[in-house]
């Protein structure tokens, strides 16, 4: 159930979709990105709905959004078309890019390719800071 996708509050279970992008030393791939519902192992352990309910509850709250039904909205705010991706270094298991929307927050997706899929990217999580860190590579379509 970890994996089951989210509707995106304007239809359809894309978020957006990001272009094959470079970074010093990476060709950073392309692929839709996907809200899933997720779980919360502990602080800053997890993925998804579920883990940026956990996370991020009280800031989500006061934003206006007081459910965790309404995660996918939130995150919407965030991801959405125009919103600059950054890439920050190799300190993550995986590979993850930093989409952040100045005025509504940021949201880190990571990079999975599933057998069925030539690649796709998760939203990890999303919160209300607008600090970049690392390189711009690209923006969300």
């Amino acid at each position: 159930m970890s994996m089951t996708p989210i509707l995106h509050p304007g239809g359809g279970y894309k978020f957006g979709a990001l272009e094959q992008m470079r970074a010093p030393g990476l060709i950073i791939p392309q692929g839709d990105i996907f809200l899933f519902h997720g779980r919360h192992t502990g602080a800053n352990r997890g993925f998804g709905s579920k883990h940026i309910w956990a996370e991020h509850q009280q800031e989500m709250s006061a934003s206006g959004f007081k459910t965790v039904d309404d995660g996918p909205a939130y995150v919407a705010t965030i991801i959405r078309q125009g919103t600059p991706g950054y890439y920050g270094d190799h300190t993550w298991r995986s590979l993850r890019v930093m989409a952040v929307r100045s005025s509504a927050g940021t949201a880190i997706i990571e990079f999975r390719q599933p057998r069925e899929s030539a690649g796709l990217w998760s939203i990890i999580t999303a919160y209300n800071g607008t600090r970049t860190h690392g390189t711009r590579v690209g923006t969300v379509r």
